[in-house]
């Protein structure tokens, strides 16, 4: 095997590792798309400790 195979190979396979990370990364920030509703807290909706006034009144 001769260097210019050698470097085409090697080239070859740097372009599909740049291929399978950038698919990768693309999947794995689209991964989140299409949830359906917004996003809520879990336990019931007393337990919600947003929209209180500050500082809290039970301390």
């Amino acid at each position: 095997m001769n260097t210019h195979h050698v470097r085409q190979r090697r080239g070859r396979i740097a372009w599909v590792l740049t291929c399978l990370i950038g698919l990768s990364l693309v999947g794995s920030m689209l991964g989140a798309c299409g949830r359906i509703g917004s996003p809520q807290p879990p336990g019931p909706r007393s337990d919600f400790t947003y929209n209180r006034s500050y500082p809290a009144p039970d301390r």
